[in-house]
């Protein structure tokens, strides 16, 4: 049931953040009284994400996080380019317990695992 309520908060914040000609920091402020008052807090960060996401949906554009054990280098970051389009959120993210390779996350839902973590898991299968 909670995760339907996520949901629902989510697209609620989505809808009303997507209207032209609002006080964005009005309505944050207002919606995380309301998830106080819900008992809904430690959910914010899971509602928010989800709110990105939809609102990203919207407008055509992807969030993309690539997780590497190690910084990239300036040639890694180069052969990825081809694969952000223009107005995609990306971040990268260290992740030491991929050990090497890389792990591409989009939305937070699709996912290409090309680590030597996973690589590891599916031999050890």
């Amino acid at each position: 049931m909670k995760r339907n309520k996520v949901k629902i908060y989510a697209k609620a914040l989505a809808e009303v953040l997507s209207k032209k000609g609002i006080d964005e920091k009005k309505v944050v402020n207002n919606f995380v009284k309301l998830l106080i008052s819900a008992g809904y807090e430690r959910k914010s960060k899971e509602i928010l994400s989800l709110t990105e996401n939809l609102l990203l949906a919207k407008q055509g554009r992807r969030k993309i996080t690539f997780e590497t054990a190690r910084e990239m280098t300036v040639s890694q970051k180069k052969i990825l380019e081809d694969f952000v389009k223009k107005d995609d959120v990306v971040k990268g993210k260290i992740n030491s317990e991929i050990i090497a390779g890389i792990k591409i996350i989009i939305n937070d839902s699709q996912q290409f695992d090309a680590s030597m973590q996973n690589k590891l898991q599916n031999i050890l299968k």
